[in-house]
């Protein structure tokens, strides 16, 4: 009878010492990524996990992940571990396949020139590197400027690049039909894209967004041009070299709202929400006119000798 009492405390303190040391908790001291090839066996990634110093003891985490019946579930991928972590959670984590996203930021103003540099971002397969045009086309999108939605998205490593874009599109449609649907019906446009094209304008041109759509809208309704710098400079493109001069302002582009009348032919850009919810909803002023203070806030003019003055006192003289 002492036998078997002595040899229950034995099973029990054998329990508790094991129970403890599966969930006895490593301090990881910075962020670390692992990345789990399909295929991998529970040998390598106990290695993997011991040499990055993750777990305490490689040959606990395959023998507990034997008993509970885990090693066969591990999901292969990219893990980051960055908080204290036992063999158990670590375990729980590679069962449930709580993945490491990385993530593609796509700014507000951005070209798909811009944008298609984005394909060589680590971890993700770029796949419009040599045909961005017939890749994109099969998935339902015609590249042209203004078609993605500005947005910080997810991805696994190994994901391609296209179709991360299609995340983007789909919520920039889901995002802009519905604004149009809200739209102020009293404007100019003809559909969706001349509004985006307005918007993508704005974008470019401030933060008082809707009171500059004011201006926008004010002039096309009296068939003014527009003469919005950010369009002359999508003009010039690569020929663009940081100053915008007066012969700058004359070339021949159908881009050029300096020199065109009415909308230009397209978006130059992507743009954010608030871009296309003021063009869509602009507020209604009697100003024409409008230049920078330099504070990033623009002095509004209703007449052209006003407009002047406010030219002379925030640029020339600022000079």
């Amino acid at each position: 009878m002492h036998i078997f009492k002595v040899s229950i405390f034995l099973i029990i303190s054998v329990l508790v010492i094991f129970l403890s040391a599966v969930h006895y908790k490593v301090e990881i001291k910075k962020p670390i990524i692992l990345d789990i090839p399909n295929g991998s066996n529970t040998s390598f990634i106990s290695n993997n996990l011991s040499k990055n110093e993750i777990i305490f003891n490689s040959s606990l985490f395959k023998f507990y992940s034997r008993i509970i019946s885990s090693d066969q579930e591990f999901k292969a991928g990219e893990y980051k571990f960055e908080s204290s972590q036992s063999i158990d959670s670590v375990v729980t984590k590679l069962v449930e396949g709580d993945f490491f996203y990385r993530k593609l930021t796509l700014l507000p103003g951005s070209t798909i020139s811009n944008i298609l540099q984005l394909g060589n971002s680590q971890g993700l397969e770029n796949d419009l590197a040599n045909d961005p045009e017939t890749v994109l086309k099969k998935l339902g999108i015609n590249i042209q400027e203004g078609i993605f939605y500005p947005d910080t998205f997810y991805y696994l490593k190994g994901e391609t690049f296209s179709s991360v874009l299609l995340k983007s599109h789909k919520k920039w449609k889901k995002i802009s039909n519905q604004l149009w649907v809200d739209r102020n019906p009293d404007l100019p446009y003809k559909d969706l894209n001349q509004a985006l094209t307005l918007a993508s304008i704005i974008e470019k041109e401030g933060l008082e967004k809707r009171k500059i759509a004011g201006v926008f809208v004010n002039r096309l309704n009296k068939n003014m041009k527009l003469q919005s710098d950010p369009t002359v400079i999508y003009a010039l493109g690569d020929k663009f070299d940081g100053d915008l001069t007066r012969r700058n302002l004359q070339v021949d582009n159908p881009y050029n709202t300096y020199r065109y009348r009415g909308l230009p032919p397209g978006p130059i850009s992507i743009v954010s929400y608030d871009s296309l919810e003021a063009a869509l909803n602009p507020l209604l002023t009697d100003y024409l006119y409008f230049v920078s203070m330099g504070n990033g806030y623009h002095k509004f003019s209703k007449t052209l000798p006003e407009h002047n003055k406010a030219v002379l006192k925030y640029q020339i003289n600022d000079r």
